[in-house]
């Protein structure tokens, strides 16, 4: 009889801690974990190397900078959405006649739906981890995009993090994942607008395994 191989025991709680205390200010910690029926098959970091703040949220923050507009005008940025085409997004709305408004990242239109800003998970299983640029619009081979399930600001620490999850049907092996913004531009239109894009350790997900994905933003 063959002796078992021997375990690794590991304080998954205490390694991400840990992380998070190395963190410095606009440094993300990405955390993918693969689970199926109360079971964990797998957990993953992103590589410090390749992870990378992206030009579109350089831009976003520029553009939030600016000063204030004069009445009736709006400040726009230029953003790349997830198909790479270039799109003009206002941060500041003047209704003109008809009112006013402050939905940043809208267009200045009544029929153009607003409040909806918010933020979108993803993961991809490309056949290596890739290595992000600054200039990235996509993932390299994503599977899908998240909705979020929270969101939670520690004003003690000054973190954000956003988490969601996704039963992914086939299955596979997690090597990416995404941080994306979803901006209102143009009459009433919404897009995907890639903010962070990491590699991440290699996480094996069964055929019907949960994946979730947690984005922790340190400032």
């Amino acid at each position: 009889m063959k002796p078992l191989p021997p375990f690794e025991i590991r304080d998954l709680n205490r390694e991400i801690q840990e992380c998070l205390q190395t963190l410095k200010p606009m440094q993300e910690l990405v955390v993918v974990k693969s689970f199926k029926k109360g079971k964990c098959y797998g957990i993953g970091l992103n590589d410090p190397e390749k992870d990378l703040v992206l030009r579109n949220l350089v831009r976003l923050i520029g553009g939030l900078f600016r000063p204030r507009p004069d009445a009736d005008l709006t400040t726009s940025i230029t953003l790349y959405d997830n198909t790479n085409t270039a799109r003009s997004l206002n941060i500041s709305i003047n209704f003109g006649g008809g009112g006013s408004g402050a939905n940043v990242f809208n267009y200045s239109s009544y029929l153009a739906p607003y409040g909806r800003v918010g933020t979108v998970l993803g993961f991809g299983n490309p056949a290596t981890a890739p290595t992000p640029a600054r200039t990235d619009h996509e993932l390299a081979s994503l599977v899908t995009t998240i909705t979020p399930s929270s969101t939670t600001i520690d004003e003690t620490n000054w973190r954000v993090t956003v988490t969601g999850s996704y039963v992914w049907t086939a299955g596979g092996t997690v090597r990416e994942t995404g941080l994306y913004g979803n901006f209102c531009y143009g009459n009433g239109t919404w897009a995907l607008f890639l903010l962070y894009h990491d590699a991440v350790n290699d996480v094996v997900v069964p055929a019907g395994g949960t994946v979730s994905v947690t984005y922790t933003t340190q400032f």
